[in-house]
């Protein structure tokens, strides 16, 4: 019970007996855990958007974007880090671990792929990548070929980015990603959709 308490993150009382003693037991679990990070690459308007939503359910935000102008305070939520340079080299530099998650959103396809080359090997829970279908299947082209990647690592990219929710305005955008991101989280896979 407890250790289904701790993977829900949520508070439970708990009462019982002592196993040895027999003397009534009374405790209150309450799982305090780190919240997951969301890295994102990009500083635009899907960026700006998507690190609003996401903070408001719990991730911690870091921008990554090579122009001083996108990487403002002001443009993201309180307690977002902003880190201006490269992103491959950014993303090199930063820890990732089970609870990093990653949103290529950025300007242009080399930004893009530079960026997915620098994270596509790193452990990761969730690595997705804006861009249409047709961009997609030319990245995992060009990855397998390259052997920047194999068709393991590969799996794990949600590109397009997002839950198919018809999302056209940024705002929808914004939504649908940190829909995905949520069932990521919660590992709510039937959730997930295939990019084949």
């Amino acid at each position: 019970d407890i250790a289904a308490t701790v993977q829900a993150g949520e508070p439970r009382h708990f009462r019982g007996t002592c196993p040895r003693t027999g003397a009534p037991l009374e405790a209150l679990v309450e799982p305090i855990a780190p919240a997951p990070r969301l890295l994102i690459v990009g500083g635009g308007h899907v960026a700006q958007a998507l690190a609003r939503q996401a903070a408001m359910v719990g991730f911690g935000i870091a921008i990554i974007e090579d122009r001083p102008e996108f990487t403002r305070p002001e443009l993201f939520p309180e307690g977002s880090e902003t880190h201006c340079g490269d992103p491959a080299d950014i993303l090199n530099r930063l820890p990732f671990d089970a609870d990093t998650y990653v949103a290529i959103v950025s300007r242009g396809h080399q930004h893009d792929v530079a960026a997915l080359a620098a994270c596509i090997r790193k452990p990761a829970a969730y690595i997705g990548m804006m861009g249409s279908r047709r961009k997609v299947a030319l990245v995992r082209k060009m990855f397998i070929e390259s052997g920047l990647a194999g068709e393991a690592e590969l799996g794990r990219l949600h590109a397009p980015i997002g839950l198919p929710i018809g999302a056209q305005t940024v705002p929808e955008i914004a939504v649908s990603i940190v829909a995905e991101l949520i069932a990521v989280r919660r590992q709510a896979t039937a959730l997930r959709w295939s990019s084949e």
